[in-house]
């Protein structure tokens, strides 16, 4: 329906809009990569996403086969968040309002994509 799939482009851009901007940050700051270096490999990243996207629906997946493959994609999130941003960030913080930023800065990357799956027909 257009409500869904208007939630989830407006969840999508929350979410990728948070996650840009730490991708920039962290190719300017750890990797010591120019603006425009980060930019571009920001963008090729995406781009990449995309053709993955068109590979993936052009084998035309039962429901089980996107499922594996969405769990394996989660579990790849959350070892780069445990083992490489989390740490990061934990020395970066020196006070409350850092950590507060922090939280907040999770919660608007994480909230949009859980809200989708409560219209989402196979959760």
């Amino acid at each position: 329906s257009t409500g869904t799939a208007m939630s989830i482009v407006i969840a999508t851009l929350l979410h990728e809009i948070a996650q840009e901007l730490a991708d920039f940050v962290v190719l300017t700051r750890y990797a010591g990569l120019s603006i425009s270096m980060a930019c571009l490999l920001n963008f090729l990243s995406g781009l990449s996403v995309c053709l993955g996207g068109v590979v993936f629906l052009a084998f035309n997946p039962t429901d089980e086969v996107t499922g594996v493959i969405l769990a394996m994609a989660g579990g790849v999130y959350f070892y780069i968040a445990g083992c490489e941003t989390i740490p990061r960030i934990e020395n970066t913080i020196k006070g409350r309002i850092d950590r507060f930023w922090t939280l907040l800065s999770i919660i608007v990357g994480t909230v949009p994509i859980g809200l989708i799956l409560l219209n989402h027909e196979h959760c």
